[in-house]
């Protein structure tokens, strides 16, 4: 199973990202655009394990949403990671103490459980598409898209395992775990 630790996000964020991941496209010339359905924020990628493995993964969510409490994110820019003539285009969110803390607990945990911890510093984002190429320069898709300050309450973590059903990258919830209320 290839799995990954996510945040999960609600009908609505998702048909927000959506409609701004649109504008994006009628301004690439190409790219690989998320699915709607996948749009989450990715704590944490795993990569491929085995299901006692996935045992490992249960017990570190479970222990650090024992203290964890709801907390909310705020989306705030739009950005791009370039890569050489493409681009990751994405959404980004305000700071938050709350997720920093999130994120670094769950890497605390992993690592006693024997993941190494993640060398890039966590830049919490949510991928409109991969491999874009834009007709024009990103500073024009950042005039043209101002990113409404949504608010989405977050309350839970989620254990993701990407796949593939019938042929389309799907990423399904294999594991929830709320925070305490």
């Amino acid at each position: 199973m290839r799995i990954f630790l996510a945040i999960e996000f609600t009908e609505e964020i998702k048909e927000y990202l959506y409609n701004v991941q649109e504008i994006v496209k009628q301004h690439s010339a190409k790219g690989n655009f998320t699915n709607k359905g996948n749009f989450h924020l990715t704590l944490r990628f795993i990569g491929e394990v085995k299901e006692d493995e996935l045992n490992k993964l249960k017990e570190a969510i479970d222990y650090i949403s024992l203290n964890q409490e709801n907390f909310k994110i705020v989306f705030n820019e739009i950005g791009e990671f370039p890569r050489k003539n493409k681009k990751i285009i994405w959404i980004g969110l305000q700071k938050n103490k709350s997720l920093d803390l999130l994120y670094s607990n769950l890497e605390d945990r992993l690592e006693i459980y024997g993941y190494e911890k993640e060398q890039r510093r966590f830049v919490p984002h949510i991928t409109l598409g991969r491999e874009i190429i834009l007709t024009e320069e990103f500073n024009m898709l950042e005039k043209l898209i101002q990113v409404e300050k949504k608010e989405m309450t977050v309350n839970k973590v989620s254990i993701m395992e990407s796949t593939r059903k019938n042929g389309q990258l799907t990423y399904v919830p294999i594991y929830i775990k709320e925070f305490k209320p």
